[in-house]
C-alpha cells in the first residue's frame, strides 16, 4: 500500500498537460524515481502488455472459431437438398455426382472436411441401399482419399479418425493399411483398429488375433464382443485356433469366447489348459466349462480340486453347483463336514449340493440335524435364496 501511495503521489505531480514532453524528458523524470518505484512501474508495464495480448489472443482464437463454425452451418444448409437428392431419388454417375458440389468447397480444406461429417453423419443414421448410395458419393467425391492420408498422420486421434470413415464408408481396400495399427503403443488407436478390422472383414473378422501381440483388456474384449454379436452367426470363429497363441490375453479371450457363444466342440481342449500354471487361464476355463453346462469336465475339476488355492477352489464349486452329479456327493460332502476354514466355500459346497437333485438335498437335511450351531448356521445361510 506505501508503494502504491508513492506511486500515485509521483504521477500527481506529474505535468500532463504538459504536450512538450518528450520520451527523453519522461526516461530522465522516471530515471529519477528511486529503484522500487521504477521496478514497479516497469512490472506494471509488463503487466498490462501481457493483458493486452491475451485479450488479443482470445478475441482473435474467439472471432476464429465462429467464423468456423458459421461456415460449416452454411454448408451443411448449402449441401442439405443435394444430399436428399442423391440419396432418394435415381442414382446417377460418379461425374454427375461430382458435379453436384463446387469446386472450391472440394478444395477448401474446411469446406471439404465439413461436407466429409455430414457424409459421415447420415451413413451412421442409414442403412441398405441409403448407405450404400452414401458410400457411393464418399468414393465419388475421392473422400476416401483423405482417409488414407490420416492414417499417415502422426498424431494417434487422425489415424482414429481416418479408420474410423474407411470402416463405416465399408472401403475394404484399406483393411492392409488399417491392420499395421493392430500392435500400436496407443490403447485407442489398437481398439479402433480392432473394429475397423472386423467390420471390413467379410469371411475373417478375428483374423487380427494371429498378429496380436499387446494387452488385451477387459474393455477391449467387452468391445469386440459387443461386435461379434451384431454378426451373423456363420461369421463367428472356432475360437480354439488361437488358444495355443504365445499372447496370454489372446488365450483368456477365446476360452471367453468359446464360452459365450456355446462352442461345445472345444471342451476337450478347455480340458486340457485346466492344467496350466497360468491361474486367470484356469479360473477362465472353469468359468466356461460353467457356460457349456459341460458335464465332461466334472471330474476333472473334482481332481483340480485339492491342488488349487481357494480362489480356484470356490469357482470350482460353483461350477459343480450347474454340471455336478452323483459323483460329486461324496466330495461335497467331506468338505461340508470338515471344519469351517473359508465361510464362502463352505457356503458354496452346501449350494452345490443342494443343487444335484434330490439326493443332495436329503443329504443336507441329515448333515443339519447332526451339526452343530456353526454349520447349522451356514446351511441356512447358503439356502437363504435372498443372498
Amino acid at each position: 500500500m506505501i508503494k502504491l501511495k508513492y506511486l500515485l503521489n509521483i504521477l500527481l505531480q506529474v505535468n500532463w498537460s504538459n504536450v512538450e514532453y518528450t520520451f527523453e524528458d519522461i526516461r530522465k523524470s522516471v530515471y529519477t524515481f528511486p529503484v522500487k518505484i521504477r521496478v514497479l512501474l516497469i512490472m506494471t508495464l509488463i503487466f498490462i502488455i501481457v493483458i493486452l495480448v491475451l485479450l488479443g489472443i482470445i478475441m482473435s482464437s474467439r472471432i476464429y472459431k465462429t467464423l468456423r463454425h458459421n461456415k460449416r452451418v452454411e454448408i451443411r444448409k448449402k449441401y442439405q437438398n443435394i444430399f436428399h437428392q442423391l440419396i432418394f431419388e435415381e442414382a446417377q454417375s460418379e461425374e454427375r455426382i461430382r458435379n453436384k458440389f463446387t469446386n472450391s468447397d472440394l478444395t477448401i480444406a474446411l469446406n471439404r472436411e465439413t461436407i466429409l461429417e455430414e457424409l459421415i453423419h447420415l451413413h451412421e443414421n442409414f442403412t441398405g441401399e441409403t448407405a450404400e448410395r452414401l458410400e457411393e458419393i464418399y468414393l465419388a467425391l475421392h473422400f476416401d482419399e483423405d482417409s488414407l492420408n490420416k492414417l499417415k498422420s502422426k498424431r494417434w486421434y487422425l489415424i482414429a479418425k481416418g479408420m474410423k470413415e474407411l470402416a463405416i464408408m465399408n472401403v475394404k481396400s484399406a483393411h492392409p493399411e488399417i491392420s499395421k495399427f493392430i500392435n500400436s503403443k496407443n490403447d485407442i488407436l489398437r481398439m479402433e483398429t480392432r473394429i475397423a478390422l472386423m467390420k471390413l472383414s467379410d469371411y475373417e473378422p478375428m483374423a487380427f488375433l494371429n498378429k496380436e501381440t499387446e494387452l488385451l483388456s477387459d474393455w477391449d474384449s467387452a468391445n469386440i464382443y459387443n461386435m461379434l454379436t451384431k454378426m451373423p452367426e456363420k461369421m463367428i470363429p472356432d475360437f480354439s485356433h488361437w488358444l495355443n497363441s504365445s499372447n496370454k490375453d489372446v488365450i483368456v479371450f477365446c476360452i471367453q469366447m468359446i464360452g459365450r457363444f456355446r462352442q461345445r466342440e472345444s471342451v476337450k481342449t478347455l480340458l486340457i489348459l485346466l492344467n496350466n500354471q497360468d491361474e486367470r487361464i484356469k479360473l477362465t476355463v472353469i468359468r466356461a466349462l460353467r457356460e457349456l453346462g459341460s458335464d465332461e469336465g466334472e471330474e476333472s475339476l473334482l481332481v483340480l480340486y485339492p491342488l488349487s488355492n481357494n480362489i480356484v477352489k470356490n469357482e470350482i464349486l460353483k461350477t459343480l453347483e450347474f454340471i455336478g452329479s452323483e459323483k460329486s456327493i461324496i466330495f461335497l460332502e467331506k468338505i461340508i463336514r470338515q471344519p469351517v476354514e473359508d465361510y464362502p466355500i463352505s457356503i458354496q459346497a452346501i449350494r452345490s449340493m443342494i443343487a444335484i437333485n434330490n439326493v443332495g438335498n436329503k443329504l443336507i437335511d441329515s448333515i443339519f440335524s447332526q451339526a452343530g450351531p456353526q454349520l447349522q448356521l451356514i446351511i441356512q445361510h447358503a439356502r437363504d435364496k435372498r443372498l
